[in-house]
Formats: structure tokens, sequence, C-alpha cells
């Protein structure tokens, strides 16, 4: 049998010890399942630099996009518009997304090798009061761009917006402060 090796960014080929944890079943009402549950949910919170008392975690199953639209279709209301910031296909992602989930959206568009701009995002979001949420794709592994999330996160911030973030490829591999 000819073995293949997937080779991009997600999901990936695994190891034989993480195929063999993987033949153990575990029952979701049992003890030792909640206990590694819950031991997840901590470390995520640590590596994101925030605390069980202000933040929580949802693990789900299914794919990077299958995330996105949980988010977007259980977080942006009807009244709601969101400003989907897009420098590959995985923002461009989000916005078809949206466009499917019939949410109100504007979609700022910038190059494959450009970064969104900060100070553009901070103009729209002062033209155009009825946006309500802020999106984007932290690392596009499209073109391999890590997207300057700091600096739209703060702009996002002070203009009282909702920031919602596609780490997918970045969490856990690059330093991210949630708070």
């Amino acid at each position: 049998m000819k073995q293949y090796k997937l080779l991009t960014p997600g999901p990936l080929t695994t190891t034989e010890s993480v195929k063999k944890e993987m033949m153990v079943d575990h029952c979701t009402w049992d003890d030792d399942y909640k206990n590694i549950t819950q031991k997840i949910r901590r470390e995520l919170l640590e590596i994101g630099h925030v605390s069980e008392d202000e933040y929580t975690t949802v693990l789900m199953q299914g794919s990077g996009s299958a995330g996105v639209e949980a988010v977007f279709t259980t977080s942006i209301k009807d009244k709601d518009k969101v400003l989907i910031l897009a420098n590959g296909a995985y923002g461009e992602r989000m916005a078809e997304i949206a466009r499917y989930a019939g949410l109100n959206y504007i979609l700022k568009q910038w190059n494959y090798d450009q970064v969104p701009d900060a100070k553009e995002v901070e103009q729209i979001l002062d033209s155009d009061k009825d946006i309500t949420h802020v999106s984007m794709v932290h690392c596009e592994t499209t073109s391999g761009i890590l997207n300057d999330i700091e600096a739209v996160g703060k702009v996002v911030h002070n203009a009282g917006k909702i920031f919602i973030l596609d780490a997918m490829s970045s969490f856990g591999g690059v330093d991210i402060s949630l708070d």
C-alpha cells in the first residue's frame, strides 16, 4: 500500500504515536473524558495569556471554515454588520460564508502580498457607524503572510467593535495575547 504525505498547512498527517492514542475510545459522559476536555480548555486559555475568570473556550469538531461559520452564525445577528478584511483565500472565504449565511457585511480586500492597513480600517469604521464586528485571518496561509492583528485589534477595540480573528494556523505557534 502506497503511503502519501499530505503537504498542506492542515490537516496534517499524524505520527504512529498519535494514531495509537486515537485508538482509545472515550465516552463523553465519563470522568476521564471530561477531565481531558477541561485540561485542554484550560491550556488553550494559558496559551492565549488569559484566565478562566474572564474567558472560556469552546471545543468543536470540524474544519477551520466550519469554525468560522459557527462563529459568524452565532455571534453576528441580523441587525449587525461585519467588516471582513481579506488579503487571501481564507479572508475571501469569510465573505463567502457571510454571504451564504445572509449576513450584512462589507468586504475590504488587499492584494495577496499586502497586509491590511490599520489606518484604512480606522477610516472605514469612522465612516460606517453601522459596523459592529471586524473579522480577519491572522496567518493567511495562501500567501504565508502574518497579518498585524495587534494594530488592527487596537483600532477595533478603540472603536468599540467586536474583533473576530481566524488564528487556525497560528494559534499556539505564534504568541497571541487574547486580552
